[in-house]
């Protein structure tokens, strides 16, 4: 499995990756192209393209701060889900970033109680914290999510510190990021 840095929109697994983007996530989950393009410029961001054999299989995209990694999106290629890829690409992960956090949906119904339980297989833990993450499209509103954090509990100076990244850094690059 390689993972496989994409820092522009005409690197070559751009465009596909775009499209696993678009097809996994609710549009209020997603940037903008145009405020994709510009986070790929920022260097504590880093959108991987998931290749095995030269086939893409999936995407990664995730934050360094700190001594911590934010996963913000990771996703398989629809035609390849249930065939252990995710689980196969987030040990990988985490074995060389033992500091990682995450965020899902509140598990309240079939799919996300799915969810909680594979990441918790993989050694994720839910933490306690009221979280609200902020839309990245104007029209939306910031919506309840639980962050999970890999092989441990999150201190709530760690947690405020994530929050205030997530916040301050992460959303710069959206339709709604803070004016200064």
């Amino acid at each position: 499995m390689k993972f496989i840095r994409i820092s522009s929109k005409d690197d070559y697994y751009f465009k596909d990756a775009m499209e696993i983007y678009k097809s996994s996530f609710p549009i209020f989950e997603q940037r903008t192209l145009k405020s994709q393009i510009e986070v790929l410029k920022n260097k504590e961001y880093n959108c991987s393209a998931i290749c095995e054999n030269d086939e893409l299989i999936g995407i990664l995209f995730y934050w360094k701060y700190d001594k911590y990694i934010y996963i913000e999106h990771l996703a398989i290629s629809q035609n390849l889900r249930g065939k252990n890829y995710g689980s196969r690409l987030l040990n990988e992960f985490c074995k060389n970033n033992k500091n990682t956090i995450l965020e899902i949906d509140i598990p309240a119904d079939d799919v996300s109680i799915k969810r909680l339980n594979f990441y918790s297989k993989l050694g994720f833990k839910m933490q306690n914290f009221e979280h609200i993450h902020p839309p990245y499209r104007k029209g939306y509103e910031g919506h309840t999510l639980k962050v999970m954090s890999f092989n441990k509990d999150l201190s709530d100076e760690e947690y405020h510190m994530f929050n205030k990244f997530l916040n301050e850094t992460v959303m710069q690059f959206s339709e709604c990021k803070v004016q200064g």
